[in-house]
């Protein structure tokens, strides 16, 4: 089916990717700071099933592609689309600054009321320190520069064989990031170093560019590639984790470190992300109409907005578990709050910004900032 002729289902599906790659980024976030899942879940949720950081790259890449490509290849929408999608990355910078400074003050402000640190930045050195981006986190930035860019890989994708020419450059500067994966990052000491993770955003992309193809593949070539993916994974799983049932280290020298990224852990979200994006689409009919994805879409559609809250919730609710270290294991309640409050606040937040006039089922596709808006054709 052409792209342009598609029902909002599609768009639905990006919002449930984006969803499902929000409620894991929280679960690994609280289990970073050390809110307790018990032994068994905090191994499942923060070690061995993560897939957030890559998947959600991977996912707004894949957006970018889906939602503006056609848009480029159109003579008369392709200076509005580009405008667009520069308005777009200077409203991603504005989001960052606005997190990064409400959590530079939820960091000090204790500290200030009590009296018991004396040594903290001038706020002269804070705010240029965030406007240079070297400060309040590193995915946002990310973001800026990889929408910033898209015009011009959209424009490339319009010559003969620019597909061709973006997959190789991009993983040329990969392969040189291995050995200087800190080059063109605002901060050595931050997670999200570009010249290693714009190939994932840029695979992300590529698929979103080939869209109709994959759309066009029947159910059981579908089905073929999440069983690839998913025995990749598989495969990635043991190589990273056999030794700790006691058997042979079979990495054979492979790093699995997200700080920098090596190829192995991006090999991993790669096959997470592709396995649950085939898995889901097969199943679409049956889990598309359920309550459980409509909570997903909910997140997503709200992407932006959800990620600066969770920011400051996840430090919110490990000063909370950190009061309360008698909690155990059942800290997990404050996990399942910290997910429903997200979702809670995207859901108003849905209902706010649609008017009753125009108020649609909470299950229909609208636009989401990070994740770009409705396709043509989609359900406005």
């Amino acid at each position: 089916m052409a792209l342009s002729s598609q029902s909002s289902s599609r768009e639905q599906r990006l919002d449930f990717w984006r969803g499902l790659c929000l409620i894991d980024m929280v679960l690994v976030h609280l289990y970073y700071e050390h809110v307790q899942f018990g032994d068994f879940l905090g191994k499942l949720f923060g070690e061995y099933t993560r897939f957030a950081a890559g998947g959600f790259i991977f996912v707004s890449g894949l957006s970018i592609g889906v939602i503006f490509w056609p848009r480029a290849a159109d003579d008369k929408k392709r200076p509005k689309t580009y405008k667009g999608l520069w308005r777009r990355s200077v409203y991603i910078l504005a989001a960052h600054l606005l997190c990064a400074l409400g959590l530079i003050i939820m960091t000090l402000l204790p500290d200030i009321i009590s009296g018991t640190r004396a040594d903290f930045a001038s706020p002269a050195s804070i705010l240029t320190d965030l406007l240079l981006l070297k400060d309040g986190g590193d995915l946002l930035p990310f973001y800026v520069m990889m929408i910033a860019l898209s015009p011009i890989l959209l424009q490339l994708l319009r010559i003969k064989w620019g597909w061709l020419a973006i997959l190789i450059s991009s993983l040329s500067l990969y392969t040189w990031g291995l050995w200087h994966p800190w080059a063109l990052a605002p901060a050595v000491h931050q997670t999200f170093p570009p010249i290693l993770w714009q190939a994932i955003f840029i695979l992300g992309l590529l698929l979103g560019w080939a869209w109709p193809k994959y759309n066009a593949l029947t159910n059981s070539r579908k089905t073929i590639i999440a069983a690839i993916s998913w025995a990749i994974a598989a495969a990635l799983f043991v190589m990273e984790y056999s030794w700790q049932w006691g058997m042979p280290q079979l990495s054979f020298g492979s790093a699995f470190t997200k700080v920098p990224l090596s190829t192995p852990e991006a090999l991993r979200y790669l096959s997470i992300i592709i396995g649950i994006i085939t898995t889901t689409d097969v199943l679409w009919p049956y889990i598309g109409p359920s309550s459980a994805s409509e909570f997903a879409q909910t997140l997503g559609r709200k992407s932006l907005p959800v990620y600066v809250l969770h920011v400051w919730l996840v430090k919110a609710v490990a000063a909370l578990a950190a009061a309360w270290p008698a909690m155990g294991p059942w800290q997990i309640i404050l996990v399942m709050t910290s997910v429903l409050i997200l979702w809670l606040f995207a859901l108003l937040l849905d209902i706010y910004h649609q008017p009753k006039s125009k108020r649609r089922p909470i299950h229909e596709a609208r636009p989401s900032v990070f994740g770009p808006e409705p396709m043509p054709g989609a359900a406005r």
